[in-house]
């Protein structure tokens, strides 16, 4: 068995040194802690991962915009399919809706030409008279969508009206409908604009036709009105259910009816000037509309149809912000789906680097002794080389072997030489003061330390501090040896200026001072011959031992 030495108590201010060796290094349980402390063992900068951390930020981002992209077009495809069932929602409503509207107007219109008809036919004695207001007067209580009829002399008097009983004193003569019959000779039906009942006040449209005299002659007309009460009831009801706005325009683009009804107070809204109007009349029979309310300011999409007998067209409409409430609803449950996942991603990212980081510190690292290893060590006196030649600066190695180990290895087993290994590996470690400075485990008892910054002598007395700390553990050595465990030391320093800088040089200087001490009686240690320095002002100086 061989037991766990401890540092002993030496001279020359060693003991700090030794005093910090005694807890092991590298065993912090924090990843973050961890990995700056591999990055200050082995001089490992953070743009040593460059292309790792560029490759995992990149995987992260692409991942996300891949997620976003993804849900904007779902969302993309929930909007388009919103808008295309309002189109054919609001298309089947305003056709049913012209449909009704057409087949009311068009019963409106046989009415007035059966009374043209029996007019022309029967004359306007008083018993045709007396019949013919009878039979208005039945039609007009069975049709709740007529609102009275009337007959009119060819100066626009009142003949026959249904809404009142007894003779009349009315005179229609300055209506537009009347103007249109008495100079034109077309016989067809005239749907007016929208008018106000002089007798009850109630808004309606006309559905009038010519009456002639047997020469062909203005003789009147018959005029049957349709209540626009009726289709606001109409609309209502299907608004109640549906949501949006119906709108029933005259030829001009007028409103006729409409439903959420016009506030009385409100400015006149359609005519042929407006965006709308214009909208609906690019296409002749139906089509869609998107547009601005200049009632309310509301942007609408929606469904026109025009009617095929008589100049009206038919509006059904919703609002933008009604008609994407579902999109809406899953662009709120989306976002937060989102970010939920790129937040797992980030965070998961970011593990995946640092984890990462974890392990490529750890390749660099021995295993044994927790020193950085021969890979590491390569890489990193190459990049001080260069470092140290750009900027005109030393760099100096020491080169250290375990004396007689393989005879330590013999009496005390390989499992005690593993363990002296890692001490000497922390009493070295801790000996290392200042940033940059790197200990490698070269190759099996041979350790590198590298020197960025530091010139010959400083080295050297580093190299004796590490030896007697060594000395300083009291580790016994093979017993046919006797005394402690030692090391030797080679110490070779890079000037600037010198005709070789590679780090085979370098290495090969410190290895041969390394077996100079060794032949020098071990235990010690030895500085080699400085290479020949080219100064600029052409002088030639020699560093020797």
């Amino acid at each position: 068995m061989v037991a766990k030495w401890q540092p002993v108590n030496v001279t020359g201010g060693f003991a700090g040194c030794l005093t910090r060796g005694s807890q092991p290094a590298g065993h912090e349980s924090a990843l973050a802690g961890r990995i700056l402390l591999l990055r200050r063992r082995f001089n490992i900068s953070p743009i040593a991962w460059p292309s790792l951390l560029t490759g995992t930020l990149g995987l992260v981002v692409c991942v996300c915009a891949a997620l976003v992209g993804t849900d904007i077009w779902q969302l993309m495809r929930v909007h388009a399919a919103n808008v295309e069932q309002t189109e054919i929602v609001t298309a089947n409503t305003a056709r049913s809706l012209a449909e009704q509207a057409e087949s009311t107007l068009r019963t409106a219109d046989m009415i007035a030409a059966s009374v043209v008809e029996r007019v022309e036919a029967e004359g306007t004695g008083p018993e045709a008279l007396t019949r013919l207001q009878h039979l208005t007067t039945s039609l007009t209580a069975a049709l709740p969508a007529i609102h009275e009829m009337g007959l009119l002399d060819s100066h626009g008097d009142v003949i026959i009206q249904t809404s009142i009983v007894g003779p009349t004193t009315l005179n229609y003569s300055e209506r537009e409908y009347f103007r249109f019959h008495a100079t034109h000779a077309d016989r067809g039906p005239f749907v007016g604009e929208r008018i106000r009942s002089k007798v009850d006040g109630t808004t309606n449209i006309t559905v009038t036709r010519r009456i002639n005299n047997p020469d062909g002659s203005f003789a009147g007309l018959a005029v049957t009105t349709v209540s626009m009460l009726y289709f606001q009831h109409l609309f209502d009801q299907i608004q109640a259910k549906s949501g949006g706005i119906i709108t029933l325009f005259g030829g001009d683009g007028t409103v006729l009816a409409r439903s959420p009804a016009i506030p009385a107070d409100a400015p006149p809204i359609g005519g042929n000037g407006s965006p709308l109007w214009r909208q609906m009349r690019q296409h002749p029979i139906a089509g869609t509309a998107t547009y601005q309310s200049t009632l309310d300011g509301v942007w609408r999409h929606g469904s026109y149809q025009h009617l095929s007998q008589f100049p009206l067209t038919m509006l059904v409409a919703q609002s933008n912000w009604a008609m994407q409430k579902t999109w809406r609803a899953e662009l709120w449950s989306h976002a937060i789906v989102l970010v939920c996942v790129m937040v797992v991603v980030a965070v998961l990212g970011g593990r995946a680097v640092s984890a990462t980081r974890m392990l490529a510190a750890q390749a660099l690292q021995d295993g044994l002794t927790g020193l950085a290893n021969r890979r590491s060590f390569d890489e990193t006196i190459e990049r001080e080389l260069r470092r140290a030649a750009r900027s005109d600066q030393v760099v100096s190695m020491i080169m250290m072997d375990i004396d007689h180990f393989k005879d330590y290895n013999d009496c005390h087993g390989h499992l005690a030489g593993d363990e002296c290994l890692r001490m000497i590996a922390r009493v070295i470690q801790d000996c290392l003061r200042r940033s940059g400075e790197v200990a490698s485990r070269y190759g099996g008892e041979e350790i590198a330390v590298l020197l960025p910054g530091c010139g010959t002598a400083q080295t050297y007395a580093l190299a004796e501090t590490i030896r007697l700390a060594v000395r300083g553990l009291a580790m016994p050595q093979a017993r046919h040896i006797g005394g402690g465990v030692t090391l030797s030391a080679g110490v070779a320093t890079y000037q600037p200026g010198q005709d070789q800088s590679e780090a085979r040089a370098l290495i090969g200087r410190a290895d041969a001072a390394m077996y100079a001490a060794k032949a020098a009686g071990r235990d010690t240690v030895r500085i080699a011959p400085a290479l020949q320095v080219v100064s600029r002002v052409g002088t030639v100086e020699a560093f020797v031992t």
